[in-house]
């Protein structure tokens, strides 16, 4: 729900692939050692379904998303976006819609490699 996505993205942790199961963020977990053949037999199975019945079916799910406010969740986000970049815009000199190294912000293309977070540590580093 919403105070789970905000702690993930507040804080950046990783998750376990037990973890993004049980919240439904993917929906099957194979052995690593069977995955690509799980994976493809998943798969199959999904293709052996009626065109028709799979359209049907995919759009009954997306329009109920949408009336459940899914489209304008995304349009807000988008506009959030937007706005954080016209900000950035105008209250930077350079006009640069996006944070610079003379902000005081690490270059992206010299930075360490991101490090992943670890669960319930405030930093993944110690």
């Amino acid at each position: 729900g919403p105070r789970k996505t905000k702690e993930l993205m507040l804080t950046g942790d990783a998750l376990t692939v037990d973890e993004a199961y049980q919240l439904g963020m993917v929906s099957k977990v194979f052995p690593e050692a069977e995955l690509t053949e799980r994976t493809l037999e998943f798969a199959r199975r999904i293709a052996e379904v009626p065109t028709m019945a799979a359209l049907l079916a995919k759009e009954a799910v997306n329009q109920s998303v949408d009336n459940m406010g899914f489209y304008n969740a995304l349009n807000a986000c988008f506009t959030l976006h937007q706005l954080n970049h016209s900000h950035w815009a105008q209250v930077h000199e350079n006009g640069f819609p996006v944070g610079l190294e003379e902000d005081g912000l690490p270059n992206w293309r010299t930075a360490p490699p991101i490090v992943a977070a670890v669960k319930d540590q405030v930093r993944a580093d110690g």
